[in-house]
């Protein structure tokens, strides 16, 4: 199997690669203008590919949301042809699901968005997504993987409207990419799932973008080992 990995922040990715011990490949020519980063490796049987959504040539920060994170899996699913995305980074948890500080989340369902509101008949469907994501129930139960309900949106902090949608779907991550990147999965006949690692809690009693700096480096960590495990696991998938 091959497997590619789209990760938004290089603070996440760095100890996946470390651990995967991936290596840096060159960016395609006709991608050269766009500053996303991508690594190779093999593992088992398993061919892992990594795709990073880079640096904002602007501001230097790294870039995150929906809009990178499908340039990235565009590259990466162009680039090396993959039979599997798995989108793996960070997510704020629910208190009311049991969400807490570290936990990883393997998608289940399906992934939505819910930020994104166009209230025309067959528009608004299509702008809430609902991609489909790959059961590997049967990994995640071997790792101990809590499963959950993934949904997007390009907003750190909670509307009204968009915890109206988030709680329709009974969503347990609460994230800014993976409904982008199942989406373009999709188009190329991948199948998708995701990894998400809790660093704040969405209905807690402190900021998420407190919690967000504070709980990093541990989401990180749990999230790496989930990964490794994750496409370890793979090999001997029944």
């Amino acid at each position: 199997m091959r497997v590619l990995i789209v990760m938004a922040m290089h603070a996440e990715a760095e100890p996946v690669v470390r651990e995967l011990g991936l290596k840096p490949v060159e960016t395609p020519p006709w991608a050269a203008p766009v500053p996303m980063r991508l690594w190779r490796g093999q593992i088992g049987a398993n061919e892992v590919d990594l795709v990073v959504n880079g640096q904002d040539p602007e501001t230097g920060l790294d870039l995150i949301g929906t809009q990178a994170a499908t340039a990235s899996t565009m590259l990466g699913c162009e680039a090396f042809k993959p039979d599997l995305v798995v989108s793996a980074g960070t997510c704020g948890g629910f208190a009311k699901r049991d969400g807490s500080i570290g936990k990883v989340y393997l998608a289940t369902d399906r992934v939505w968005y819910h930020d994104r509101r166009v209230p025309i008949p067959g528009f608004e469907q299509m702008a809430r997504g609902g991609y489909p994501v790959a059961d590997f129930s049967e990994v995640g139960s071997r790792l101990g993987l809590e499963p959950g309900v993934v949904s997007t949106g390009d907003s750190l902090d909670l509307s009204a409207e968009d915890s109206e949608r988030i709680e329709e779907v009974d969503a347990h991550a609460k994230e800014m990419e993976a409904a982008a990147v199942a989406w373009v999965a999709g188009l190329f006949g991948a199948q998708f799932t995701a990894l998400k690692s809790v660093t704040d809690i969405v209905d807690g009693p402190h900021p998420p973008e407190e919690e967000f700096f504070e709980n990093l480096k541990q989401a990180t960590e749990n999230l790496a080992a989930n990964v490794v495990g994750f496409v370890n696991e793979l090999g001997v998938r029944t």
